[in-house]
C-alpha cells in the first residue's frame, strides 16, 4: 500500500534510546506515513525493542555500515514518494510533519524542506537559531532561494533530523556516499542544493537534536572532525564539483566560512599541523592576517589552547554560554583523547 511519507531511522546500539525516537514518530498529527529502522549491525537489544512495535515499524537489519549507507537502505526500502530521516537519538515534535507537509503542498516546486529545532544536552535544551532571526532571513518566503546563501550568511542550520526530501531528488543527485565516515549528510545536501538551490524551511522548533547521546565510536569520530580534515576533503571535493554545476559563486561563502570555523577548532584544541594547514591549503580564504594570527597562535599550541579552554570554561560557569553544546559533556575523555594528539 502507497504512502506519502517515508520515515527512515538508521540505528546503530540504540536500544536505550530508540523507542523515545520512534514513539516521537508515531505521535505525529500526520498520518501517512510509514516507519522503516534500519538496524546497522547493532550488539544490543535494539532489535527487540524495535519488534516489539509490531506492523507498525518495518525492521530491516544490515551488517555494519555506517549511517549513510544504512539511509540509502532505508531510501531503496521506501514506498513514500517523501523520504524523511531521523536519526536514532534524535525526536520530533508532533506537527513537524503536518507543518513541513503542508509547506511543500503550497509549493509543489520544491523538492526538500527542513525546520529550526531544539539542542538539548540532558535537562538542558536551547533553540538552534532565534526564530525571529529566521523569520527575517525568509522574509514573507516559506523558503530560501538558495540552500548556500542561507547558510553562509547564518538565516538558519540544517539537520539530518529535519530534512524531508522528494525521492525523485535522489535519483538525480545519488544517495549517501559511503566514503565519508563523518559528513556524509554534508555532501549530500551540498549535491543537492546545486540541482534544488531552493529549500523551504519553518522557523519553529520541530525537532530535539540529544548532543549527549554518544558511544565511544561516535566520539572518536568527533574529536577526529576535531581536526578540520573532514572539512578539507568536503571543501576540496565540492569545490570542482561547485564549478561543474556552475554554482562556484554559491559555494564559496559558505566554505569560507566552515574553513573559518574549523580553523578556529584547530587552535583552540592545539592541532598545530591541522591548523596550519588549513590556512596554507586555502590560502584563497584567508587574508595575510589569519594567516600570521594562525602561525602566531600555534608556536606554543599547549599554551593558547590551555589559555582558550580557560576562558571558554569561565564562560561556561558564569553562564554566559547561550547554546548547548558537547564541549563540556564528556570534559575528561575529550581532554585525554586531545592530549595523546597534540
Amino acid at each position: 500500500m502507497a504512502v506519502k511519507c517515508s520515515v527512515v531511522i538508521p540505528a546503530f546500539n540504540a536500544g536505550g534510546f530508540i523507542k523515545r525516537t520512534i514513539d516521537s514518530v508515531l505521535a505525529q498529527a500526520y498520518s501517512d506515513y510509514e516507519v522503516i529502522l534500519v538496524d546497522d549491525g547493532s550488539t544490543d537489544d535494539t532489535a527487540q525493542v524495535v519488534k516489539s512495535y509490531g506492523s507498525k515499524v518495518r525492521y530491516i537489519y544490515q551488517q555494519n555500515a555506517g549511517d549513510g549507507p544504512a539511509r540509502n537502505t532505508g531510501i531503496a526500502a521506501a514506498k513514500g514518494q517523501w523520504i524523511a530521516f531521523l536519526d536514532h537519538d534524535d525526536e520530533w515534535l508532533p506537527e513537524k510533519l503536518q507543518l513541513q507537509m503542508e509547506l511543500l503542498n503550497k509549493h509543489p516546486d520544491l523538492r526538500w524542506c527542513a525546520t529550526n529545532f531544539y539542542k538539548q544536552s540532558d535537562t538542558r535544551r536551547a533553540v538552534a537559531v532565534n526564530p525571529t532571526a529566521i523569520s527575517k532571513g525568509l522574509g514573507n518566503s516559506d523558503y530560501f532561494d538558495n540552500f548556500f546563501t542561507a547558510v553562509s550568511e547564518k538565516r538558519c542550520k540544517f539537520m539530518t533530523s529535519t530534512m524531508l526530501i522528494h525521492r525523485e531528488v535522489f535519483e538525480q543527485a545519488g544517495v549517501f556516499d559511503s566514503c565519508w565516515l563523518r559528513g556524509a549528510d554534508s555532501d549530500m545536501w551540498w549535491r543537492i542544493a546545486y540541482r534544488y538551490p531552493a529549500i523551504g524551511y519553518l522557523p519553529q522548533q520541530l525537532a530535539v537534536l540529544y548532543i549527549n547521546l554518544q558511544d565511544t565510536t561516535s566520539t572518536k569520530l568527533h574529536m577526529a572532525t576535531k581536526r578540520g580534515r573532514d572539512a578539507r576533503k568536503l571543501i576540496t571535493r565540492h569545490l570542482v564539483l561547485a564549478k561543474e554545476q556552475g554554482m562556484l559563486e554559491e559555494f564559496r561563502p559558505m566554505a569560507k566560512k566552515i574553513l573559518r570555523s574549523s580553523l578556529m577548532t584547530t587552535v583552540y584544541r592545539g592541532f598545530k599541523d591541522d591548523a596550519r594547514m588549513i590556512v596554507k591549503q586555502f590560502s584563497e580564504f584567508f587574508p595575510w592576517y589569519w594567516r600570521a594570527g594562525t602561525y602566531t597562535l600555534t608556536i606554543f599550541p599547549k599554551v593558547t589552547s590551555s589559555i582558550l579552554r580557560g576562558l571558554a570554561y569561565a564562560r561556561y560557569r558564569l553562564g554566559f554560554e547561550r547554546q548547548v553544546t558537547r564541549r563540556w559533556i564528556y570534559p575528561k575523555k575529550a581532554n585525554q583523547s586531545d592530549s595523546s594528539t597534540l
